[in-house]
């Protein structure tokens, strides 16, 4: 089993840039920490778990509303004014498929369409659910945003709490997340979902199965760092010999580049994920 020191990425598919970024920065408080010719990097200031943004140009294909990544408010109330803000402000940012505010999975929640191609969500949780097992729940956040950071808008996106996956069988995911990459289940209901995430941190990845499904190109996955390029050398070479066992789909060859080391594999529900470490 890996030992991973964090889950640290997603990688987020867009088509273009100047059209996606207002959304992330206006409408859910994120931060662009970098920018390239194709390539920018936000980050919510209450989550050090980090979006890379690519773009794909006008080809870059639909995502399904499966595949998503969503942002906590405080509070029940700024879901409903997340969704009159998201009305009142469509034509600006060019979203649609704006959802009602909905209930699913203990949350409450927006959802709408950016013109990427993607869809994002606007969530509340009782904190209360934590007490229930569902520790994905527990707060995100220890200082909360307030009207001076984000003006305006009503409600308070306090974090990037999660990204979500399409798979194909939930136990063989839930077995590999576990038992192969090191992640922990932190929440799900039996057949239907699970929640994983890193035991040190509490931004998560929701697993729905899915039939008939979509399957993603590698920009969109998720990034874990190993503490050594050492670990990811091995990483490399044992999924390599035990690719069969395992049941991956693809593994790319080892990449050095920026001062980090690298690769990109493709697990058994066909979803990118990439191992990486400094060195």
């Amino acid at each position: 089993m890996l030992k991973p020191i964090g889950l640290i990425e997603g990688h987020y598919e867009c088509r273009a840039l100047d059209d996606t970024l207002p959304v992330f920065t206006e409408l859910l408080a994120m931060e662009i920490v970098e920018r390239r010719t194709d390539q920018a990097t936000v980050k919510h200031p209450n989550t050090d778990w980090r979006l890379v943004v690519h773009e794909s140009g006008a080809g870059a294909p639909e995502k399904t509303f499966d595949n998503h990544y969503g942002f906590r408010v405080a509070s029940h109330g700024e879901v409903e004014a997340a969704w009159n803000y998201l009305e009142a402000n469509k034509q600006k940012y060019r979203i649609d498929k704006i959802t009602k505010p909905q209930s699913a999975h203990f949350a409450y929640s927006v959802y709408f369409h950016e013109p990427g191609g993607n869809h994002l969500e606007i969530e509340y949780y009782n904190p209360g659910s934590a007490l229930h097992g569902r520790s994905h729940t527990a707060g995100h956040w220890q200082m909360a945003l307030t009207e001076k950071e984000f003006p305006g808008r009503g409600y308070f996106p306090q974090a990037l709490t999660h990204g979500t996956l399409q798979c194909d069988d939930l136990a063989k995911s839930k077995e590999f997340l576990i038992g192969v990459l090191g992640l922990e289940q932190a929440g799900g209901m039996s057949d239907r979902t699970i929640y994983v995430k890193h035991p040190a941190t509490p931004w998560y990845i929701v697993l729905l199965p899915r039939k008939p499904r979509q399957y993603l190109a590698p920009v969109n996955r998720l990034t874990l760092q190993l503490a050594t390029a050492v670990e990811v050398e091995q990483a490399h070479s044992e999924f390599t010999s035990k690719r069969n066992s395992l049941g991956l789909n693809d593994i790319e060859n080892i990449e050095r580049a920026d001062g980090k080391v690298s690769f990109i594999f493709s697990d058994l529900d066909k979803n990118w994920w990439e191992l990486t470490a400094n060195g």
